[in-house]
């Protein structure tokens, strides 16, 4: 083999090994909370210590409501940062509102990236000295139900945030306790559910029956 083409093989493996670092899968956790306001969530996705102090915020999530929830398709960036990362960005912990199981989950260790037939599980498996750091997207006007979230990566999206598990992709049910309304002793949510719409346009069709009958009488 020439120099000449040597240089070149090797130029071609390094740039193939870069891309491949971009596009790995090193998110290892989903979850949510309260958003602090009625009928707001934050969704969270964690990662690890990457060994850099360069952590910053990158890409989208997007929720839209399945199985009779009608939340429209909705996208919102990561603009929110917590943790204990380098960067002064992540501070103050991992957000309270996590619950391991029940509002978060995360990747298995091995083999990494997972499979989509691996399913998340309820505790931090500790893969790479486990989550440390979280970035979050806040939604407004939620009722509890059923949402499909969906990562939303920049177009070359870095190792530190790109999915770990296909199924952090997936189905979530959000509750009331968590949005802070639609149930017993919270305030209702702004969005009506979907069991009540219904009821909804029959009390305005009573309506304008009354109203047209009230009409013709005088």
């Amino acid at each position: 083999m020439s120099k000449m083409k040597f240089i070149a093989l090797a130029l071609t493996m390094l740039g193939t090994a870069t891309v491949a670092e971009r596009v790995s899968a090193h998110a290892t956790s989903i979850g949510y909370e309260g958003g602090g306001t009625p009928g707001s969530v934050i969704v969270w996705l964690g990662t690890y210590n990457h060994g850099t102090s360069s952590h910053h915020l990158e890409g989208s999530m997007n929720l839209v409501g399945v199985n009779g929830n009608p939340f429209a398709s909705t996208t919102v960036a990561f603009t929110l940062g917590a943790g204990v990362g380098p960067s002064p960005t992540f501070t103050g912990g991992k957000p309270a509102g996590l619950v391991d199981g029940v509002t978060n989950f995360f990747t298995t260790c091995s083999p990494f990236p997972n499979p989509a037939s691996q399913p998340l599980v309820g505790t931090d498996p500790m893969c790479f000295g486990g989550v440390d750091h979280w970035q979050g997207a806040l939604f407004t006007g939620l009722t509890p139900g059923d949402y499909q979230f969906s990562w939303t990566p920049i177009a070359n999206p870095s190792a530190e945030w790109s999915l770990g598990n296909p199924n952090m992709d997936g189905i979530f049910t959000i509750t009331g306790d968590v949005l802070g309304c639609g149930q017993p002793g919270a305030p209702a949510c702004d969005v009506p559910e979907p069991a009540s719409i219904p009821l909804v346009g029959l009390g305005l069709l009573g309506m304008a029956v009354m109203l047209r009958r009230r009409w013709k009488a005088d």
